[in-house]
């Protein structure tokens, strides 16, 4: 008996740790950019940006030749000691370790930078090339399902491996020649997926170092740049010259989309968002993109320094948006991101869902938002079971309604978003008359899906 209840609540704190997820203001908004520049070099170039284990948002600062680190505060500090000169930092991710990693551009290096600024590069088993002058330039970077660091070598034309311990592993066999590989990802399918800016291909590489590349759907001559796993379980990438975003499924079926994207805006880095869209830079453009998975595309440019080259892009800490600006030296913010109905739940368990739809036979269909709180009911303490706390009307107009209320209270929750940012589940809740005395309300968890990300 001991052991099947302690097999139910494993199930049960299992079950509870898929649904937590990022707590988000969900009320319509409009969306806010804030620009940092204040600690960061002039005339630095910055890059690359990824959310750290710090809670801080570090940057690479590509003719500054450091890497940058900054609050979600806006207050911003730069390390350059340890970094060899003129090696121009660009790409930068977080790694298992807890450190940061960064390419150096023109540098045949890998660089790490521990949270409080220590700097460690690595070269050894980078192979030099003859432009320009031998070095290799390193450029996109991201964190492999291995467990070690994967990087781009653009004019080498291969794909890196570096373990935390720092030993590096090349890959170059089934990459086209002069494809210059750019950007790199994990995908869903457990394999690393990197763009190739001149061979107008979309590669992928298993953690072994099997090269597969997809071309049909990609517009001739569209400089594959930024990529990134989307929401929905495909891949999204951007073609700086085509002046498109790109999806591609794990299984290599391409649809580009160019409705909705200011002409010659050279879209570069791209990043899925806390709302489950696609979020991407625009270089030229001077905007930030935002493409849903359905394909439609909206821009913003307000607040944004003029030609100041927006760059990289990713979700910080706080739910927001960063991004880099090349050409201004400026750090970018864009706040206030609408969630678009996606459920979510707390730390202390209290879910949260912000629009039902509920479909009254007098008045219609209405839509409210209701809150939960997770809580064990001695009559039954083996169900997954949320406590109905507070919940109000809305509007009987919301344009976003996604769970559902039915007439016998059962309600569906389409999507709760996980602290990735990027997967999502579906959960039924059911609620339970004979639990729900002295004014309480109980809802049980009866079913539940996680959505690929």
């Amino acid at each position: 008996m001991a052991k099947k209840k302690y097999a139910r609540l494993i199930m049960c704190f299992t079950c509870l740790y898929l649904l937590i997820g990022l707590f988000l203001p969900i009320y319509a908004k409009s969306e806010i950019i804030t620009e940092f520049s204040a600690g960061i070099t002039p005339m630095s170039f910055p890059t690359g940006i990824t959310t750290g284990p710090d809670g801080n948002l570090w940057f690479a600062e590509r003719e500054g030749n450091r890497i940058g680190r900054i609050t979600p505060s806006g207050v911003v500090t730069e390390f350059s000691a340890g970094i060899t000169p003129n090696s121009h930092p660009d790409g930068i991710t977080t790694g298992p370790d807890g450190n940061l990693w960064f390419t150096e551009n023109y540098g045949k290096r890998i660089g790490r930078i521990t949270p409080i600024g220590v700097v460690t590069e690595f070269s050894a088993g980078i192979t030099p090339n003859s432009w320009p002058d031998g070095i290799a330039t390193a450029h996109g970077i991201t964190i492999g399902p291995d467990g070690n660091l994967w990087f781009t070598e653009q004019s080498g034309n291969k794909i890196g491996r570096i373990t935390p311990t720092g030993v590096i592993t090349e890959f170059s066999a089934g990459i086209t020649p002069k494809s210059w590989p750019t950007g790199i990802t994990t995908g869903p399918d457990g394999n690393l997926w990197f763009t190739e800016f001149f061979g107008g291909r979309i590669g992928r590489i298993t953690p072994t170092g099997v090269v597969t590349e997809f071309s049909s759907g990609i517009t001739p001559e569209s400089w594959p740049d930024g990529i990134a796993t989307g929401p929905d379980g495909n891949l999204w990438f951007t073609e700086m010259l085509g002046n498109r975003i790109g999806r591609i499924t794990t299984s290599g079926v391409i649809t580009e989309f160019s409705t909705g994207i200011t002409l010659s805006c050279r879209p570069s880095g791209i990043t899925t968002g806390p709302d489950g869209n696609l979020w991407f830079a625009e270089n030229i453009g001077n905007k930030i993109g935002r493409i849903t998975t359905s394909g439609v595309i909206t821009e913003f440019s307000t607040g944004i320094t003029p030609e100041s080259w927006p760059d990289g892009i990713t979700t910080g800490p706080d739910g927001n948006l960063w991004f880099t600006e090349n050409s201004s030296g400026r750090i970018g913010k864009l706040a206030d991101i609408t969630t678009v109905c996606i459920a979510t739940i707390n730390g202390n368990l209290s879910l949260h869902i912000p629009y039902l739809s509920y479909v009254n036979p007098i008045s219609g269909t209405q839509t409210f938002w209701a809150d939960f709180v997770y809580k064990v009911n001695p009559t039954d303490v083996d169900s997954i079971m949320f406590q109905l706390t507070t919940c109000k009307i809305t509007s009987n107009s919301s344009p976003c309604a996604a769970s559902t209320l039915s007439k016998d209270l059962k309600i569906h929750i389409p999507d709760v978003l996980l602290p990735d940012g990027t997967t999502h589940l579906w959960v039924n809740l059911e609620y339970r008359a004979a639990l729900s005395t002295d004014g309480n309300a109980y809802f049980v968890v009866t079913s539940y899906g996680a959505v690929s990300n």
